[in-house]
């Protein structure tokens, strides 16, 4: 394997050398071996070996041309092969001249300086403009050729989306005219945009050319307009579209006449000679006159941010980070992860949302700055939009042309110096991130707003994860190789020490892994170049190493007492403790594949994949396993989904499965009915409890049981609630019937009445509570914490809220005697069934059964109305409109804002829907006047479908409905509505 690395960087294209992660690919190997075998071969990095070949190549450039400005080099070197930026040019131009490698004659310098001093103040008039001796060089070179023809330019249209640089490329162009002597320093430049007056095209009109008194109301006195003071210079005229056809008309009688007349004169008075630059991201065919159009001889077009290379795009970055830095007086950090998302995430709007997304994130990581009292601004994934942050999902099909540009964090000096801080990317330079681990994260973690005791159990875990994946890597690689003399990275002085310290642990330590000498040999160099700096050592998860690995610490403890008696060297507890870690992590076994306790975390919309990303990426680790349920899906699916998962994580020592609420609870109880794993479920779960579990599971010495006692006793943390499967236990509480009803407590306490009057003295022996659905929209968790306090044993409504273990029964079956009998064998006996079938909403509003405009003016004219079609479509008996009038009789639907929720119980629907109608005109309801109803035809099947959709109808955005004509935009609009809500 080393010879083949060692054949393709020999024969590699040595202007753009091949990086680690291509070679890995080429090889069908992982980059960490690459790094590790290049680096035992003594072959430098791509970057490093790059170098050579690059400032070679400046410097023969320079030397050929000595004025040479920093854009040509850049398109010179790019034009021989070169894959390289302006700020790559600009970092080693620098590091050319502080060498002294480049001292000219200063006189003969001086001399050629003056003889091209007019040509460069020229070529430095685009100097702003990225790209323009690349992509936009023939843009520019028209540009040039508009402002140079005589005798004042040529009048020119610039084309384009939003935000690809269209108002730049002006100003260049007057910078240009002003310094080629074209036009005089003087020169006037007028900027109007159309835009600004697009809802009033008098006062445009007036704006640009002026008005005499009288021409239109409020006209008191001649005014001039912006074209008479642009004589002599340039007008740009930005967002031209918008200018009327009048004003269009009177542009070309400039261009064509020289000439102008003011807004309310009927002839051509003012003689102006002005240049006029216009842009328009709009089809210029689809808004200008051709008699305007065949005025303006030049059009230009600026292509789009992603027609535009890569090497450009980075510039640009890096510039507008630049302007940033110099508006702030501050340094900027930008991480590797920002550099890469802005670099290809999909910009709809061109340059200057670039530039709009950076200066977001600069205000994020300013006050960031300012609230941790930081030197410099530094800028993190987290603080880009997230649009930015998709731009990271492109980085697989693109690593390799990326990482030409972006091979590690960049930082930016507010006085324009670029340095660039070169990733980490061989083993041997590992040691040093555990320090900044410790020290960095408590500041990144601390910005989040969380305790110092838990920042010092995340970066406690992340600790001894850092260090088990170093001694990991390091063992896979030295599987098929001899580990490597490393005597000329750490000096023979440090290979020495460490056997010593090694032979010293091995006396207490039985079975240490041989790697331990490559690791410990390279921390210990870095921990003492550290010491003889002075630099803190922080270890804020001593107390819990020293109380996990008692055996370890003393150790590592007697190790310091050796090296303080012999070399005279102090180690502090803090790296004793981390020497600890190393001992324990390199145990024989301990860095093995020790079976681990599974974790599985599952909630409703987004918020297990969210919390799982969250979790793994503090903890440094990928042991958690996600499942997101979206409202539509089936419980029976994904019971099947959660099942597949919890056997292929599932190690022979359990899975603990957290979950956030509702029928997730009882998936647990099920799959391990099913499969016979050992599953516990905590239910409802947040970020801190998912971190506390996940930690322990990975630990070999703890039980499912231990993990689940140790977060259930974490206050004031974690207080969810802890259920063992499998364990059920006598209630001994009294027991509850709940009734409920969707419009409100009304419709409950009438199901309580027939209740008392069917089960004769039923208030002897249950207690009934009352619960309607208005009141409390989020009813399963309403539910939940009633049965957390009381014994619910059975749920009796119009609707089945489909909690866990807990039965429901409809209106139909308090009339039914067999029912009856269920419901008082529940009362004596605490018996429990369950009820699962489900409707998604997607299957309860359909376009057909949505009405727009109708022009109806009483409710019981638009029930019949909507009932009739539904029956239409047998939906529904011929019942369920009377059941629905007299429920609405007695107990009104209507709702705040104009919208009712006319419903019955389920008797009368044969298949259940919900039927919608906006009405031309309000109605009166009940007490106020409704637009918008809502006519339920559901049964106890779709609790799910309806809570969401209750819940959604309370907001501003499904208000809105009543504005819109077209019914598959409104069904739509609910559906993405309701999702978006719940997520």
């Amino acid at each position: 394997m080393r010879q083949r690395i060692k054949s393709l960087i020999e024969n590699e294209d040595k202007k753009n050398p091949l990086t680690d992660e291509a070679i890995s690919s080429m090889l069908n190997i992982r980059r960490e071996d690459v790094t590790f075998l290049r680096n035992e071969l003594k072959i430098e990095d791509s970057r490093q070996r790059r170098k050579v070949v690059l400032i070679k190549a400046i410097k023969d450039i320079v030397k050929e041309e000595k004025n040479i400005n920093k854009n040509d080099i850049t398109r010179r070197l790019n034009s021989i092969g070169f894959t390289v930026s302006r700020f790559t040019v600009i970092q080693y131009l620098k590091e050319i001249q502080d060498s002294g490698d480049l001292k000219h004659d200063k006189e003969n310098d001086d001399k050629k300086e003056e003889l091209n001093a007019k040509e460069e103040k020229i070529d430095v008039s685009f100097d702003k403009l990225i790209g323009s001796t690349g992509s936009l060089s023939t843009i520019v070179k028209l540009a040039k050729a508009a402002i140079l023809y005589p005798p004042h330019g040529l009048h020119t249209i610039i084309m384009g989306p939003t935000g690809v640089g269209k108002s730049e490329l002006a100003e260049c162009m007057y910078n240009f005219a002003v310094e080629s002597s074209r036009f005089p320093k003087n020169a006037p430049f007028i900027v109007f945009n159309a835009a600004d007056y697009s809802e009033n095209p008098q006062l445009l009109l007036s704006q640009l050319f002026g008005h005499v008194k009288g021409a239109f109301t409020g006209a008191d006195e001649t005014k001039e307009g912006l074209v008479s003071k642009a004589d002599g210079g340039i007008l740009f005229i930005d967002e031209i579209h918008r200018l009327p056809y009048e004003g269009q008309e009177i542009l070309f009688q400039l261009i064509d006449k020289g000439m102008v007349r003011k807004l309310g004169e009927t002839k051509l008075t003012n003689k102006i000679n002005v240049m006029i630059i216009s842009a328009t991201s709009e089809p210029i065919d689809s808004h200008l006159l051709n008699t305007f159009k065949r005025r303006i001889p030049v059009t230009i077009e600026i292509p789009e941010l992603v027609a535009r290379p890569l090497n450009e795009r980075f510039d640009i970055i890096n510039n507008f980070f630049l302007i940033e830095a110099q508006r702030m007086g501050a340094n900027i950090h930008i991480k590797s992860d920002v550099l890469k998302a802005l670099m290809l995430y999909d910009c709809i709007g061109n340059v200057g949302q670039l530039r709009s997304d950076i200066q977001v994130a600069c205000a994020r990581g300013l006050l960031n700055q300012l609230t941790n009292k930081q030197k410099e601004v530094t800028i993190n994934i987290s603080d880009v939009p997230g649009y930015v942050k998709q731009g990271l999902i492109r980085i697989r099909n693109c690593r390799g042309k990326i990482e030409n540009y972006v091979d590690g964090d960049l930082i930016i000096d507010s006085d324009l110096q670029v340095e660039i801080e070169k990733k980490n990317e061989d083993i041997y330079t590992f040691p040093d991130e555990i320090y900044k681990l410790t020290e960095r994260r408590h500041i990144d973690l601390l910005e989040q707003g969380l305790d110092f005791d838990v920042i010092n159990r995340i970066v406690g875990g992340e600790l001894e994860s850092c260090i088990q994946k170093y001694i990991k890597q390091v063992k896979k690689v030295s599987i098929t190789e001899n580990l490597p003399d490393i005597s000329p990275i750490v000096g023979k002085y440090i290979v020495e020490l460490t056997c010593e310290v090694i032979k010293i642990a091995s006396q207490y330590l039985n079975s240490l892994e041989p790697n331990i000498h490559l690791c410990l040999a390279i921390h210990l160099k870095a921990a003492f170049e550290r010491l003889k700096e002075g630099k803190v050592i922080s270890n804020a998860h001593l107390k819990e190493i020293i109380g996990n690995y008692p055996l370890e610490y003393s150790v590592a403890e007697k190790v310091a007492q050796h090296l303080k008696e012999r070399y005279n060297i102090n180690l502090p507890k803090e790296e004793i403790g981390i020497i600890a870690i190393y001992f324990k992590m390199s145990s024989r076994g301990e860095i093995s594949e020790q079976k681990k306790i599974g974790v599985l975390l599952m909630a409703h919309g987004r918020v297990a994949s969210s919390v799982c990303e969250v979790t793994n990426k503090l903890l440094g680790i990928n042991h958690a396993r996600y499942l997101d349920m979206p409202f539509e899906k089936k419980p029976e699916e994904m019971i099947e989904e959660a099942t597949t998962v919890i056997k292929d994580i599932d190690e022979g020592r359990g899975v603990i499965i957290l979950v956030d609420m509702g029928s997730l609870s009882y998936f647990g109880d099920i799959i391990s009915g099913k499969t016979g794993i050992d599953i516990r479920t905590i239910s409802r779960f947040d970020t801190l409890l998912c971190i506390e579990v996940i930690r322990r599971a990975v630990l070999p010495d703890l039980t499912i049981d231990e993990i689940v006692d140790e977060v259930k006793n974490i206050e004031p943390l974690v207080k969810d609630k802890v259920s063992k499967e499998n364990n059920s236990k006598v209630d001994n509480r009294k027991p509850i019937i709940v009734t409920l009803c969707i419009t409100g407590l009304g419709g409950a306490c009438k199901i309580k009445q027939s209740l008392e009057e069917s089960i004769k003295g039923i208030n002897e022996k249950v207690d009934i509570e009352t619960i309607g659905m208005i009141e409390y929209p989020s009813l399963d968790l309403e539910i939940k914490q009633i049965s957390n306090e009381k014994n619910v044993i059975a749920i009796v409504g119009t609707i089945d809220p489909q909690i866990p273990n807990i039965p429901f029964f409809s209106l139909v079956d308090i009339n039914d005697k067999t029912k009856l009998n269920q419901i008082n064998n529940l009362i004596d006996t605490n018996q429990i069934a369950k009820t699962n079938k489900k409707y998604e909403l997607s299957d309860l509003i359909q376009k057909e059964d949505i009405f727009v405009d109708l022009e109806i003016k009483s409710k019981e004219e638009v029930l019949k109305y909507m009932s009739k079609k539904l029956r239409e479509k047998g939906y529904v008996t011929k019942n369920f409109y009377k059941k629905v009038v007299e429920r609405d009789n007695l107990f009104p639907t209507e709702l705040s804002d104009g919208i009712a929720i006319p419903h019955t119980d389920g008797i009368d629907v044969i298949r259940p829907a919900i039927s919608i109608a906006i009405l031309k005109n309000p109605i009166v309801w009940s007490k106020n006047k409704v637009k918008i109803i809502l006519l339920l035809a559901v049964d106890q099947k779709c609790f799910n479908p309806l809570n969401t959709l209750l819940t959604f109808i309370e907001t501003d955005e499904f208000k809105k409905i009543k504005n819109i004509k077209d019914r598959d935009f409104i069904r739509e609009m609910i559906l993405d509505g309701v999702n978006a809500n719940n997520q």
